[in-house]
């Protein structure tokens, strides 16, 4: 009998399918909206030391962060799992805000090039709340930003060049390379006297974006030539997240609502057992 005919990778140097980055600008966005009605409501609220507050993240501002939505462990204890949510889009300064938005920039593009919009968006929100979740469990004080998602979508870029080094050859080995530094410079950042940064919101979002990752990421193969004769006839049945008409992503997110599902039941039971351990240690 003869073995059944498989297609061969995609050998090295072959066109990778991309899709055009659109998410990534929204986020950005809705990041930046949430910042400016938060300033908008500082100066409203409290004139204007408190709206020159909120744009520089000075003191006082902990109210207006709470009322948006931050994630402060006692108030999410208490029933307001919302947080684990909203806390990702709200910063706590312009600094902070200009730093997230640029590192948004320079990794959402890349990750919703080769991923696809609807892995991105899936990536972006779950791998953020999976950080707060963490943020949640390990630590006590206000936290809030965008960075969660962020170390998420580095994360899921660290699997993508893992699982296509041999694709990608010598190039995929530096960027590897390249990740690794940054990361360990984020974690030398974090871990440094006086740094208020929620160290296990960023470890958080990079896991559950790294695990997402591992199961959405790309799987390239070549388009078979006698498959594309039928194209126009069967377009709307076949056709995948992204291709190029040379090399196709056979792996999209509806393959993976399993593992969405899974993920997320992880999340829930995780922020569950916290909030009843929380309870359990009241007088």
């Amino acid at each position: 009998m003869n073995a059944p005919y498989t297609q061969p990778p995609p050998q090295r140097g072959a066109p990778i399918p991309t899709a055009r980055p659109r998410w990534t600008y929204i986020f950005i966005a809705l990041n930046v909206i949430v910042f400016v009605a938060m300033i908008v409501v500082g100066f409203v609220q409290g004139g204007t030391s408190l709206g020159i507050a909120v744009l520089s993240g000075g003191r006082g501002v902990a109210p207006i962060l709470i009322d948006f939505g931050a994630n402060f462990a006692p108030l999410v204890a208490q029933g307001e799992f919302w947080r684990l949510f909203t806390a990702n889009f709200i910063h706590i300064g312009i600094v902070h805000l200009l730093f997230n938005m640029y590192a948004l920039l320079q990794l959402g593009v890349q990750v919703e090039s080769v991923y696809g919009r609807q892995r991105f968006i899936a990536l972006y929100l779950l791998a953020g709340i999976s950080g707060a979740v963490f943020s949640y469990m390990f630590t006590r004080g206000l936290s809030a930003g965008a960075s969660t998602s962020i170390f998420g979508l580095f994360g899921a870029l660290v699997v993508y060049f893992y699982k296509h080094r041999e694709l990608f050859g010598r190039m995929g080995q530096q960027q590897l390379i390249n990740l690794g530094v940054i990361l360990l410079i984020n974690v030398i950042i974090g871990l440094s006297p006086g740094a208020s940064v929620d160290n296990w919101g960023h470890a958080g979002g990079f896991v559950g974006g790294a695990i997402l990752g591992w199961f959405m990421c790309p799987r390239y193969v070549p388009v078979d030539p006698f498959a594309r004769a039928f194209e126009p006839a069967v377009a709307q049945n076949r056709k995948p997240e992204l291709s190029n008409g040379v090399v196709m992503d056979a792996n999209t997110l509806s393959q993976q609502v399993f593992v969405v599902a899974l993920f997320i039941a992880g999340l829930i039971a995780l922020t569950l057992l916290t909030t009843a351990s929380a309870s359990a240690q009241l007088p």
